[in-house]
């Protein structure tokens, strides 16, 4: 499989078992480490939005409380089994986070899915700041970091701060990697909408 890809692929799978997951993988280490040198073949992606205006903390706590537990991508496009999911709290150092990435559907099934492992590296959780970073662990077909950051400003904006550095794993054929990046992007686009829309419900 690996002329094809470095990937860790499953077919016609539901993830309902994936927690078995964060048992074999329990000891494989992590491909990157944050604030390490990157050069040219690194993607560097960073997005800021401003949820909205938040005089009272509401809307702060209902975004907080749907990204500290990582609810950012929409199911179609990835579904994820997490310690932190499994004890029903926010994330914590250490954490390892599971990825099923839906790569080719059929009405609304899953046919092929990549799945990838992370673990979380740095957590903030202040009154008016809150996040996390998160770096990628060997079973991945990258390597790099991600990182969301809620902020409620002192002028009552709420923004939320994404960066990605990624490349394609080492191995990984070329012929692939253009795809791989047209992939990350569109989940990018479709997590910072899928985002703001769950928090806005919530709110509304």
């Amino acid at each position: 499989m690996k002329f094809f890809t470095t990937a860790y692929v499953t077919w016609l799978d539901d993830g309902c078992c994936d927690v078995k997951y964060l048992d074999i993988w329990a000891k494989t280490a992590c491909t990157y480490r944050p604030g390490q040198p990157v050069g040219e073949s690194w993607f560097v992606d960073e997005y800021t939005v401003t949820l909205g205006l938040d005089t009272g903390g509401n809307l702060f706590s209902r975004a907080a409380d749907a990204l500290m537990r990582y609810q950012f991508y929409p199911p179609d496009v990835m579904q994820h089994t997490s310690d932190f999911g499994l004890w029903e709290r926010w994330v914590q150092i250490g954490d390892r986070i599971l990825q099923r990435v839906h790569v080719w559907q059929l009405w609304g099934k899953p046919l092929l899915d990549v799945l990838g492992l992370t673990e979380i590296a740095d957590v903030v959780n202040e009154p008016r700041r809150v996040g996390f970073t998160y770096v990628t662990v060997a079973p991945h077909t990258a390597e790099g970091e991600w990182s969301a950051y809620l902020e409620w400003k002192e002028d009552d904006r709420v923004t939320l701060r994404i960066k990605s550095i990624s490349r394609p794993r080492r191995g990984e054929p070329a012929r692939n990697h253009a795809w791989m990046r047209k992939l990350q992007q569109r989940a990018h686009r479709r997590g910072l909408a899928y985002f703001q829309q769950l928090v806005l419900d919530k709110v509304g």
